[in-house]
């Protein structure tokens, strides 16, 4: 997949036994992404049914040639069983090889810092090869479920580590995201205690990966692949260890694979923290550095930067080229003239949704886009916004966006107005004149129509193993979030019992259930006067409400408790302490700022109802995020 097949091709293959593949499947050059899921189903189908008449005839001698084909992929003897239950495992992987290519070449710019990262967190270099699986080393890389940047960091998993809002988003930037990602990836080995579990809770969680531990009893990565039967245990989650070791050996190996790659140079840059506001065309004239380089060397800045809705606050890191000689950066920032700077970021504009409202009527209203409104106020839907919810509008928007119409910076399509030309249409994209023509196969670059629509640029790339997986659900998105970055577990076992976590009560448990404490009370003979302990097991009462509706409202109110405070809060690292005679585990927490609940996500092993001097603890140092 990574080395032989494009992505004009795929294999239609078994998704348990990934050495059964039934057909290389090539698409037409233009081929449309709907005629290609016709293709896949219909050729699905097609091997549906030979497979279906293997199951009923396993034994029979095969006349034709496509039955004896599809038999000779397995192993002699294979069960009527076994057929049968192929039928329900087909799956297309498209391929990746020039895709992989790509991100060889990108990845010169960023792996030598990778590394250099990871050495001071302890971090094998080998992992420096994983966002080959992620991104292909593509920093403006998004998914389907939300994803952004090199590491492919989820808003709620970024935010444990990085600012993430409508003027700052760190998960583009290739330097922040991989501290994040180090950060990350030595958590999720404290608490799994080897790197296939600590990589492959990456992409499935930690909580995830202590539960097939404990479900398999052991860290065998093999054995949990081959035997863990998890819910949310997908085909991505069990093939993502593989993924990446196939990824390493094309990384250290790449003329074996390839030839010889010239991978790109690591870019010299130098950083300057800003000590106050200022707008993004003060710094750029400041410094002398033409706009498409400013915002390549400083993606993490939101849209609302480039409209001067907002400044580039206080703090950031500005990274610009490495020059010669000349002026220091002191005294270049010195220079901005005053009205291009502010002791104050620009405040947010907001509004009160009504009855009757939509966000595109609000857009319309104060004369911005539906895009911009989605992106500033992290909206998962243009379609999805309340009564009485209170929405961010750009504060310059009225006057930024009046005239000539906007190219949203990620925008994929573009519907030609009168006026335009091709030259604006592209500055204003961020795009060349001569990827516009190439893709929409124009000869002539001054003959536009008005309604054309123009494709500005090829669609964001997507996690190759997921690429043609089913887009999650909110509510399988929203559980697949809280987990990757939590090691706590919040299903519900089969014995219909809960782990009790910090911040819950049996208010919440009766809430949650929609029944009466006195019956939780009674379930688990508890007194009136019993309190719930942490880490203990409590049994539930699900007359009144299905285990996935129970375990949805349990996540987002872990979810929105997590997810305010680090809104406000990240972590930079870790420290370990041993605990004195005499030291207060809750007095600790409330000197470090850290809540309890962080506290334990941490200490996963450690039992905080009988800990005793001599315990050593990991804490999470916490850093107040800039606004």
């Amino acid at each position: 997949v990574y080395t032989e097949v494009s992505t004009t091709e795929g294999l239609i293959h078994d998704s348990q036994h990934l050495n059964v593949i039934y057909e290389r499947l090539s698409f037409a050059a233009g081929m449309s992404y709907k005629a290609r899921q016709k293709a896949i189903k219909q050729k699905k189908k097609y091997y549906k049914s030979i497979l279906t008449y293997l199951a009923a005839n396993p034994n029979k001698r095969l006349d034709r040639a496509r039955y004896r084909h599809v038999k000779g992929l397995w192993p002699t003897g294979t069960s009527s069983k076994e057929f049968k239950a192929a039928t329900k495992r087909l799956r297309f992987q498209l391929g990746q090889s020039d895709r992989f290519k790509r991100g060889l070449v990108r990845s010169g710019r960023w792996q030598p810092f990778i590394k250099e990262e990871f050495d001071k967190l302890g971090i094998p270099h080998e992992l420096a090869s994983l966002p080959h699986v992620e991104s292909s080393f593509r920093s403006d890389a998004r998914s389907h479920a939300g994803a952004a940047g090199l590491w492919q960091f989820t808003r709620s998993t970024g935010r444990r580590f990085m600012r993430i809002d409508h003027v700052v988003d760190e998960r583009l930037d290739p330097f922040l995201a991989t501290r994040a990602a180090g950060l990350l990836l030595k958590d999720n080995h404290q608490i799994t205690g080897t790197w296939p579990l600590a990589l492959t809770a990456y992409n499935h969680g930690a909580a995830g990966m202590r539960r097939a531990v404990k479900a398999t009893g052991g860290t065998d990565i093999a054995k949990i692949v081959r035997e863990y039967k998890g819910r949310t245990f997908g085909f991505a989650s069990r093939n993502f260890y593989n993924a990446f070791v196939a990824a390493n050996e094309i990384d250290q190996n790449t003329s074996t694979y390839f030839g010889r790659i010239q991978r790109e140079q690591r870019m010299l840059i130098q950083e300057v923290k800003l000590p106050s506001y200022y707008t993004a065309q003060g710094l750029m004239s400041a410094f002398g550095v033409k706009n498409n380089i400013f915002k390549s060397l400083n993606p993490a800045l939101q849209p609302t930067i480039w409209s001067n809705s907002k400044y580039v606050p206080k703090g950031y890191r500005l990274r610009v080229p490495v020059k010669s000689g000349g002026a220091t950066s002191k005294k270049l920032i010195a220079s901005i003239p005053r009205d291009e700077k502010s002791a104050k970021q620009k405040p947010d504009v907001s509004y009160k949704v009504r009855r009757g409202d939509s966000l595109s009527k609000i857009a319309k209203r104060f004369k911005v886009r539906t895009t911009e409104l989605v992106a500033i106020n992290a909206l998962r839907s243009r379609h999805q916004i309340r009564i009485g919810q209170v929405l961010k509008l750009p504060s310059a928007a009225r006057k930024q966006l009046k005239g000539a119409q906007q190219v949203a910076p990620d925008a994929v399509f573009y519907s030609v107005r009168k006026g335009d030309r091709l030259s604006v249409i592209a500055r204003k994209a961020g795009v060349s004149e001569a990827n516009i023509l190439v893709l929409n196969k124009l000869k002539n670059k001054n003959y536009l129509y008005v309604g054309q629509k123009l494709r500005l640029r090829q669609d964001p790339i997507v996690l190759s193993l997921t690429a043609n997986a089913k887009v999650l659900n909110p509510k399988q998105r929203a559980r697949e979030h809280t987990l990757r970055a939590d090691p706590n577990d919040y299903l519900v076992s089969n014995n219909g019992s809960v782990e009790i976590q910090s911040n819950e009560t049996l208010g919440h448990f009766a809430d949650w259930l929609s029944v009466k404490t006195t019956s939780l009370r009674r379930l688990n003979k508890m007194s009136s006067r019993s309190r719930l302990v942490v880490g203990k097991r409590l049994k539930l009462d699900f007359s009144q409400i299905e285990k996935p509706a129970f375990e949805q409202k349990r996540l987002a109110y872990h979810q929105k408790l997590q997810d305010d405070f680090f809104k406000r809060f990240s972590v930079v690292q870790t420290e370990v302490l041993t605990l004195a005679k005499g030291d207060s585990v809750w007095l600790l927490a409330q000197q470090r700022n850290v809540p309890m609940w962080l506290l334990r996500q941490y200490n996963t092993a450690i039992d905080f109802n009988h800990i005793s001097a001599g315990a050593r603890l990991m804490v999470p140092q916490i850093h107040k995020k800039s606004q």
